[in-house]
């Protein structure tokens, strides 16, 4: 992940913000966390779809907002994103891809993901993108 400029304006924006990580690559999931913690938010990270799925079923943690990677052994990020929705219909989903094409792209979006980001990604624009879907997503429920 690249630098972070403009980190300390986006920074109380996420800061104790719950966010759930899920990506099969420890690497990746060691760089979110730590970008993500570095910023203020609170992160829990799953490896596999079946450990997300039970941490936001279990309710046992309040999840603000998710971040996943498309690509992952079994389950898809695809389908994580269609599952969520169909449980929490209004948890921003954020989806991750170094696979990106204009059809993965749209069927993200399709099934409800707030924005599709490709890998290499920047943490600033990971950052902006989570702070805007909190955004919206605040908006939403305020409405």
């Amino acid at each position: 992940m690249a630098g972070a400029k403009g980190r300390h304006v986006t920074m109380t924006s996420i800061r104790n913000k719950s966010i759930l990580v899920v990506d099969d690559d420890p690497g990746m999931l060691r760089a979110l966390e730590k970008v993500l913690t570095s910023e203020g938010a609170l992160v829990t990270s799953a490896k596999w779809v079946g450990d997300a799925v039970d941490l936001l079923t279990q309710r046992e943690r309040h999840i603000d907002l998710v971040v996943t990677d498309l690509r992952m052994p079994i389950v898809t990020g695809v389908t994580l994103v269609d599952a969520i929705h169909k449980i929490f219909p209004a948890l921003p989903v954020i989806v991750l891809t170094a696979f990106s094409s204009p059809d993965v792209k749209a069927l993200c979006l399709d099934q409800g993901a707030v924005a599709v980001l490709e890998k290499p990604l920047d943490s600033t624009q990971l950052v902006a993108a989570i702070v805007s879907a909190l955004a919206v997503s605040k908006a939403i429920q305020q409405a």
